[in-house]
């Protein structure tokens, strides 16, 4: 789990893989990092491994403003490139503070038996990422479930750079979710071209409706 914010997904993932499974969540910012770890210890996970690092194409520290939690704001947002297109939803306390982030290469973090799903929400990083992730999925051929800053999912006609980095170095296909009739989705899902098939079928099987 890239860009894990406060569990989202780690959590309910940790959940379905269970005591002997494993989730590796990464959430560079330090306050957010540390209620990513209590909501995991709070619900019993030990499936769930976190970790305060970004993860980039190569190993660098930066220096970036701390996102605030005393007011109404969207910390996911948060973000560790130069620029993105609105930083509008992060909230920053008083005059705000900065951290320094430890970014990493998850080929050099990570040394898995095993990976079955990437879950990538970097905030405009997700290209560099997969940059320093090549071994891990050449290696593991995971399906890559990604937020691509450079997609407009609604009119998204011609490729974006990850989609061709996927397909160019790895041959993976990609499914535009919202353009398959999954219109609350936000992210590409990806696979390596022999499951893309499979894959789509799971995705349009399952039941999308909200239960309570």
């Amino acid at each position: 789990d890239a860009g894990a914010n406060i569990g989202g997904f780690a959590l309910p993932l940790s959940k379905h893989v269970g005591p002997d499974g494993q989730v590796h969540a990464f959430e560079p910012f330090r306050a957010i990092h540390q209620i990513l770890t209590a909501n995991c210890a709070l619900n019993g996970l030990i499936s769930c491994f976190t970790y305060h690092n970004a993860l980039g194409s190569h190993p660098e520290r930066r220096r970036k403003r701390s996102p605030g939690l005393n007011a109404v704001g969207n910390p996911s947002k948060s973000f560790v490139v130069d620029e993105v297109a609105s930083e509008l939803l992060v909230h920053y306390d008083g005059a705000g503070r900065d951290e320094v982030i430890e970014v990493v290469r998850l080929d050099d973090k990570l040394d898995l038996p095993r990976l079955d799903l990437m879950k990538i929400d970097v905030e405009s990083s997700e290209y560099e990422m997969l940059l320093g992730a090549e071994q891990t999925i050449r290696k593991h051929r995971p399906v890559i479930y990604v937020e691509d800053s450079e997609a407009d999912l609604m009119t998204m006609r011609q490729p974006t750079r990850v989609m061709r980095l996927l397909s160019d170095r790895h041959a993976y296909g990609c499914l535009n979710l919202v353009q398959s009739g999954l219109t609350s989705m936000t992210s590409l899902l990806c696979a390596p071209q022999m499951r893309i098939s499979e894959v789509h079928g799971k995705v349009m099987q399952m039941d999308w409706r909200l239960t309570t």
